[in-house]
């Protein structure tokens, strides 16, 4: 199969020809010419206005429905949203019911979709059942390939059960990932704790339940590397998911310019929305950690532009429509993003000026999962998606998520992805 991509606006930063326009020829899914025309014979031949050519997207936070959550995602419609939307490679947190916590369930999870041109990888629970009670085969688990270690999908309460964890894997070359959460802060919680709050008269969550985990977890990290005893390996870091607040990036900031191992991702959701998204009661705007302030919003951006935050993640968290069709309070907490990550993080940076884009949603997080995107050079693999600019407003039904949940239902994008190639 040989595909001829005309004139196509290459987006992709560590190309040598990043901003520039050039012809692209592939077969059997390797590139075998680029340059400025090619006019050789294509079985297809892709052509059109503004068409631009950009790295396939890396996400980092996928919340994994099976087994036991076959009704919200299955493995099918897992692979269909992804590919629509350009992911080809997605960590799975362990949320599965039963949790996948044996070395036979990672071997699984990472060889599930196997020659679909979707790479899944597993991260495994730091305790059995994500019960905070005792400990999950971390060596044997590591062993079976699990490199990225959570608490399902949020984050250990108990200090010293965290603290152990960071010290019994800090020789290893894993990541430990926190979705920093005072529980006993956040509890019963809807909305960010704000004008929003008091005016719809929802309880709030506060910035400081996300404030006060990452202090705590930063002040154990600090612990365990200063008695480390040389023995922390080069690869080992504790990464914090999904912050949504202007001090979290300071504190962050903070940690990594005195030498500690930490990262940080943020959710396309909270570089987009604001609180004032929920005067509505719209359950479809109902996430976690909640949407925050302007100025929150404003300061996560900063954050992606001094190197603060490095990748920029979906959350994709499938829930049927039984438990988001509901009054506000009683609704579950989530939106999918699978499909739309890559369009509104471009629709967004283009309008935040924020330079090399692709960055954020392919080769940091790659980095993060020990692999390199292909280079676009002839002879490597074809990896990426063809997108054109126009403007649109996203709906229900083009979704092909089983869940419809989407946070992005009637809101208006800039790009549009045309196709998607990797195999």
């Amino acid at each position: 199969m040989r595909i001829l991509f005309k004139q196509i606006l290459i987006q992709d930063s560590r190309s040598p020809y990043f901003g520039k326009k050039v012809d692209l020829l592939s077969e059997n899914g390797r590139w075998v010419a680029i340059g400025s025309a090619i006019e050789e014979k294509a079985d297809e031949v892709v052509i059109g206005e503004q068409l631009q050519w950009f790295p396939s997207v890396v996400d980092l936070r996928v919340h994994h429905t099976l087994p036991g959550g076959e009704h919200k995602e299955d493995w099918n419609s897992l692979q269909s949203a992804a590919r629509k939307g350009g992911v080809l490679d997605l960590l799975l947190l362990p949320t599965g019911d039963p949790v996948p916590q044996q070395p036979e369930s990672i071997h699984y999870i990472a060889s599930k979709l196997a020659g679909s041109g979707i790479t899944c990888y597993p991260a495994a629970p730091l305790t059995l059942d994500n019960k905070a009670e005792n400990f999950s085969d971390l060596m044997d688990l590591h062993q079976a390939g699990a490199s990225w270690f959570s608490h399902g999908a949020g984050s250990l309460q108990d200090t010293d059960l965290m603290l152990k964890c960071l010290q019994y894997l800090q020789p290893l070359p894993v990541k430990v990932i926190s979705r920093p959460d005072v529980k006993g802060l956040s509890l019963f919680g809807q909305i960010h704790e704000g004008l929003q709050s008091t005016l719809l008269g929802l309880k709030g969550i506060p910035v400081l339940a996300e404030t006060m985990h990452i202090k705590r977890d930063l002040d154990l990290l600090a612990y365990v590397m200063k008695h480390s005893f040389g023995l922390a390996d080069a690869e080992f870091s504790l990464h914090f998911s999904c912050i949504s607040t202007a001090e979290s990036v300071e504190l962050i900031n903070q940690a990594q310019a005195s030498g500690l191992p930490v990262s940080a991702d943020v959710a396309i959701y909270s570089l987009v929305f604001t609180e004032e998204a929920v005067s509505d009661f719209d359950t479809l705007k109902k996430v976690n950690p909640p949407l925050r302030t302007e100025q929150d919003r404003l300061a996560l951006w900063q954050g992606l532009k001094e190197g603060v935050i490095q990748s920029v993640v979906s959350d994709h968290h499938p829930v049927e429509v039984e438990n988001k069709d509901l009054e506000f309070d009683q609704a579950s907490f989530g939106t999918i993003g699978l499909e739309t990550l890559a369009i509104a993080f471009l629709s967004e940076a283009s309008i935040q000026g924020l330079a090399k884009a692709d960055q954020y949603i392919s080769h940091h997080p790659a980095a993060f999962l020990g692999f390199k995107q292909p280079e676009l050079q002839v002879g490597e693999q074809v990896k990426g998606m063809v997108f054109s600019k126009e403007a649109y407003v996203y709906d229900a039904n083009s979704i092909v998520s089983k869940s419809k949940n989407s946070i992005f239902i009637d809101h208006r994008f800039d790009y549009k992805i045309t196709g998607v190639y990797g195999q």
